[in-house]
């Protein structure tokens, strides 16, 4: 594949041009959608981006659907070409230019940490624990006809954090309609807009609001050593090839911490998950409204309702994912279930059975403190007492329980096989 790139005052475009070794369909899950990706950032000169800022982007956008080779019209440090080329095992990293390797890209010494903010409750909490210089960017997807997705709640959470004092931008930014369905085409890529303003901010390290769950698999079937897996190998080295630190400073806290976290912070008000309502007006019929309201309701922090709740449980979506197996976010789901009183909402019986064997998970309210290692050490310090601000760290026994995860047993049992098809009877 050859990536062109198109610069002009305050827009930079990727061009994808297929090559035969290429892949359009590089998944049964997804394929190739638009075949180029712009970036409008207002106020920014983005004539003069560092090449290694824009040869990881483009990485990041283009990395499914390569082939044997990506070619860029342009130099790169060398820095960047060998750090890139150790972790790209599918395809090389091919320089097109005649010209010499350019000088590597540095963080100034007085570097700022950048976030990729989305608006929602993992990324608010993030920012929550990270210092007061933090600059959130959004990277803000233009809306087109027959889409759910609706940026006005993720904007307006922009507005807030910009109100208690925050430098917040908010990028347009399209890249996610490359892929088919729309998305990431990487795990990472909303922090496109954040890399190409890596110098215009000033930025040393990117963050994501990356949760226990995601990270070390907690709720999945079985427990997995991000640290040092393969996920963190690969883009944090793709990352300090470009001069950036990626960060994770929420990694070692669940998804009931960040509520938590959420709930009791100064920029909690700033949060709303659902991405298909308006503000303050949730779409009350996707899976993240459903889950974050029985936490919700779990930690005393609102009331569903029962009204709510059947509504809820009417959608499409919510019924599907009840009827996986394992359910999405399962040990969050089992935790909520452990404290809501099923008597006051019969429609939760069946889902309190069905998760009932995994027990109240008590340690999800504590922080899993071997996380730290995602935290660049320049402000570790800091952003761990601010973690503590809002809960205490899990025991030894604890963090076993972390990195002893295994539903695998759990779900083949007699009882869950049992109580799943019961509960996926009623559902239906």
């Amino acid at each position: 594949m050859r990536v062109a790139i198109e610069q002009e005052s305050s827009k930079l475009s990727f061009l994808l041009n297929f090559e035969e070794e290429d892949n359009e369909k590089p998944s049964e899950r997804f394929g190739i959608g638009e075949r180029q990706a712009s970036i409008i950032a207002e106020g920014f000169d983005l004539s003069d981006v560092h090449p290694d800022l824009i040869a990881l982007s483009a990485i990041l956008i283009a990395s499914p659907f390569v082939g044997k080779e990506l070619k860029i019209p342009f130099p790169v440090s060398e820095r960047f070409i060998l750090k890139a080329n150790s972790v790209l095992s599918k395809y090389k990293l091919v320089v097109e230019s005649e010209s010499s390797p350019v000088p590597p890209r540095n963080p100034p010494p007085r570097s700022r940490p950048g976030l990729a903010y989305s608006g929602g409750v993992d990324s608010t909490a993030a920012i929550a624990v990270m210092p007061g210089s933090t600059i959130p960017i959004f990277m803000n997807r233009p809306m087109r006809d027959g889409s759910l997705y609706n940026s006005e709640a993720a904007l307006a959470s922009c507005d807030v954090l910009s109100e208690i004092g925050y430098r917040v931008e908010r990028v347009w930014c399209d890249l996610e309609y490359v892929r088919d369905p729309v998305g990431f085409p990487t795990d990472v890529a909303n922090a496109v807009p954040a890399i190409i303003l890596a110098d215009k901010l000033g930025l040393g390290s990117i963050s994501f609001g990356t949760v226990l769950e995601s990270a070390y698999g907690t709720g999945h079937e079985n427990y997995r050593d991000y640290t040092n897996g393969s996920h963190w190998t690969f883009f944090s080295s793709l990352f300090s090839g470009a001069g950036l630190t990626m960060a994770l400073p929420i990694a070692g806290v669940s998804e009931v911490g960040t509520a938590i976290i959420a709930h009791k912070s100064p920029t909690g008000t700033a949060a709303q998950s659902c991405i298909r309502g308006t503000w303050g007006e949730p779409c009350q019929k996707c899976w993240k409204c459903f889950r974050k309201s029985l936490l919700s309701e779990a930690l005393g922090q609102t009331k569903i309702g029962n009204k709510h709740l059947t509504g809820m449980m009417g959608s499409k979506e919510v019924r599907g994912k009840l009827s996986a197996l394992p359910i999405s976010h399962e040990n969050v789901v089992a935790f909520s279930m452990g404290r809501i009183e099923c008597a006051n909402f019969p429609k939760l019986d069946l889902l309190s059975k069905r998760v009932a064997d995994l027990g109240r998970l008590k340690f999800l309210t504590k922080w899993y403190s071997p996380s730290s290692s995602l935290i660049p050490e320049s402000w570790r310090s800091e952003c761990i007492e601010k973690i503590m601000r809002y809960m205490k760290p899990m025991s030894l026994k604890e963090e076993r329980l972390i990195e002893g995860w295994d539903m695998r047993e759990f779900l083949l049992s007699e009882e869950t096989i049992t109580s799943h098809k019961e509960l996926v009877s009623k559902l239906s």
